[in-house]
């Protein structure tokens, strides 16, 4: 349970600045768009080149900002962008806008050739607008959100209070309402989002425990044949890449058969899981593999490991599967368990399948040469059908 708790919460830190993100880019086009509004009502009241750089000197903060916003979501990777600088940009934004509403206010009569209530009409719209915008971008984040659109609708409140003291009651009203509404809304939202986060998550969490399921043996919790067959591909293809060597160990428990019969599975499978715990620790680099090959079969990929280091590993797991002496009393060669091995080296030109085949007649050299010890050897392609044939019945061949 904590662990979903710790996967929501990084998720969430994801997604919330994911979507802040791409708010700044929308936030900058609004912006740019009421510049270019705002622009269009001087020019079509035919206003002096005197007031027109008047203008300028206003609304070029706001252009700087959300150009610079832009910018920003265009060409600024996701990855760097931290909160702070997030935060820092809507500061900027906000400074900008309100710098621009509290001069068109002061200077819309004489500017634009707006009287008293147009002017008040149409700052109270911007403000209105830009609450929405504010609200909309910083919805995941409530404290963001408020401390964003409290000082603008503060600012439409005291600008209605100065043109029309008159009208207390509406302004205090439409404050009162506007509020609740962007409160009520910015709770829904913020539900839905996190809503949506959490079964993103569990469905990810769903395909993970699959996967696993798929690539993870029950019984001894190493990978299974599959996964194998999956990472020897890899490695084989980062080994000719980078010319680095690659073994595999092919291992098969001695005498199993008999320890299933006189004992019973339940006694076999116990023994398989004492086995997997140790092939766990011999195989403990993080691109080591160890694999449940099949049966009481297993198997051990050893990326950036050559013969010679192969074959400590072999002794490494020999002398480990003495010393834990796991119970074996129908075993001709000692009265705990032994496996054979077969340590093979890949070189270049050989496929996973002949990979596997080598290692395979390895192992069963190591069963001919008594058990209880291992071959090395390097790998070799298949040269005949024939000898194909042969490596591939030596499951059946092989004594057990």
């Amino acid at each position: 349970m904590t662990n979903q708790i710790i996967n929501f919460e990084q998720q969430h830190k994801i997604e919330t600045l994911r979507y802040i993100l791409n708010s700044i880019k929308w936030a900058a086009l609004l912006s740019l768009f009421l510049i270019v509004a705002i622009s269009m009502s001087a020019y079509v009241r035919s206003l002096s080149a005197e007031y027109f750089d008047v203008l300028a000197l206003m609304v070029l903060p706001v252009l700087l900002v959300s150009l610079s916003g832009l910018a920003m979501g265009i060409w600024m990777e996701r990855e760097a962008m931290t909160q702070r600088m997030v935060l820092s940009y809507f500061l900027l934004l906000a400074a900008a806008w309100l710098f621009l509403i509290i001069s068109l206010f002061l200077q819309a009569s004489p500017l634009l050739g707006f009287n008293q209530y147009s002017a008040l009409a149409g700052v109270e719209a911007l403000v209105d607008i830009l609450v929405v915008t504010f609200a909309i971008a910083l919805f995941p984040k409530r404290n963001w959100m408020l401390a964003f659109i409290i000082p603008l609708m503060l600012m439409g409140l005291i600008i209605r209070m100065t043109s029309l003291p008159e009208s207390l009651v509406f302004a205090f009203t439409k404050l009162g309402c506007f509020f609740v509404i962007i409160f009520t809304g910015q709770k829904v939202l913020a539900q839905w989002f996190d809503t949506a986060i959490l079964r993103d998550v569990e469905k990810q969490m769903l395909v993970k425990q699959f996967r696993r399921m798929a690539l993870i043996d029950v019984l001894t919790n190493l990978s299974n044949r599959r996964h194998f067959d999956e990472i020897l591909h890899q490695e084989i293809r980062a080994s000719e890449r980078n010319r680095h060597p690659l073994s595999l160990i092919l291992l098969d428990v001695d005498f199993f058969k008999r320890l299933n019969d006189s004992q019973g599975h339940v006694a076999g499978d116990r023994c398989l899981v004492q086995l997997a715990a140790i092939l766990s620790e011999i195989a403990h680099r993080p691109r080591d593999l160890a694999t449940r090959y099949g049966g009481e079969e297993f198997a051990l990929i050893l990326p950036e490991t050559d013969l010679k280091g192969a074959v400590v590993i072999a002794e490494k797991l020999k002398t480990a599967i003495e010393h834990t002496r796991i119970p074996h009393a129908t075993s001709d060669i000692a009265p705990y368990l032994t496996v054979s091995q077969g340590v093979c080296q890949w070189q270049e030109g050989i496929d996973a399948a002949a990979f596997i085949r080598s290692a395979d007649a390895l192992l069963y050299e190591a069963k001919k040469a008594g058990r209880n010890t291992f071959k090395t050897g390097i790998a070799k392609p298949v040269v005949s059908p024939k000898q194909a044939c042969f490596y591939n019945a030596g499951d059946v061949e092989k004594p057990t």
